[in-house]
C-alpha cells in the first residue's frame, strides 16, 4: 500500500470524525431541555457599564438614555433590563482599585453570530463614547419563556 493510499485514508477518516462530531454537538445542543414548560434554551448576557469618566462626571442619566436608545435598542429590540449597581475593579496596568456606580445590561436572546456581534458593538460603543478601558460581559446558557 503506498503512502498517498494511506494519507487518504487517514484523512477521509478525519473528515468523518470531524463530520460525526459536528453531528452529535448539533444534536446535543437540540436536547437541550429546558425545566419548564414553554421554556426555550437561551443565551444569557450580563454586560457592566462603568459610570466614572476620567477627567469629568459620571455619565449623566441623559446621556445614558441616549446610549439606550440610539445604541441598545436597535441592537435588541425584543427588550432588555436595567439595573443599577456598585462596584469596583483593579486596573492591571495602575493596580489601582476604582470603585464606581455601574449599571448593569441582561439580554435574553438567541445565541447567533448577529447577536454575538451585536453584543461587542454594544462594548465598543459604550468603551469609545464615555473612554472607559473596558466593559465587563458575561455570558451563560439559560432557558426562558415570556
Amino acid at each position: 500500500m503506498g503512502i498517498q493510499k494511506i494519507c487518504r485514508m487517514i484523512t477521509s477518516g478525519l473528515a468523518g470524525l470531524a463530520l460525526t462530531i459536528t453531528v452529535c454537538a448539533h444534536a446535543l445542543a437540540q436536547d437541550l431541555s429546558c425545566p419548564l414548560p414553554g421554556q426555550k434554551p437561551t443565551l444569557v448576557v450580563q454586560l457592566f457599564f462603568g459610570q466614572s469618566i476620567a477627567n469629568r462626571g459620571p455619565v449623566t442619566q441623559k446621556e445614558w438614555n441616549s446610549f439606550l436608545l440610539h445604541t441598545v435598542t436597535p441592537r435588541f429590540p425584543d427588550g432588555f433590563t436595567v439595573y443599577n449597581a456598585y462596584g469596583q475593579w483593579l486596573n492591571p496596568d495602575t493596580h489601582h482599585v476604582t470603585r464606581e456606580n455601574s449599571k448593569v445590561i441582561v439580554i435574553l436572546t438567541a445565541n447567533t453570530a448577529p447577536v454575538r456581534a451585536s453584543i461587542t458593538e454594544l462594548s465598543d460603543a459604550y468603551r469609545t463614547q464615555f473612554r472607559q478601558q473596558s466593559v465587563a460581559i458575561v455570558t451563560n446558557p439559560g432557558c426562558s419563556a415570556f
